[in-house]
């Protein structure tokens, strides 16, 4: 069975509302990822924000993280 994923990005923290996309694999994620970092680098209206990524695991969202235990932000320092 193939996972759900989804990157969550929050654009202003602490905001809580969050954006969520859908993706098909952690290496589409991380290429999400990288755009929202760029875009908001050029952005001077962004000042804080926040992003991850999340697995659908038994009927609820948390956090992914790998067979080694890394998450997403562990993932992209490699």
């Amino acid at each position: 069975m193939k996972k759900k994923l989804r990157v969550w990005y929050i654009d202003r923290v602490p905001c809580d509302k969050s954006t969520y996309i859908s993706v098909n694999n952690v290496k589409e994620a991380i290429l999400i990822i990288k755009a929202l970092i760029e875009r908001d680098l050029n952005d001077d209206r962004i000042t804080d924000n926040a992003m991850g990524l999340q697995e659908y695991i038994d009927n609820e969202w948390s956090e992914y993280y790998d067979k080694d235990g890394r998450d997403i932000d562990e993932i992209m320092e490699d």
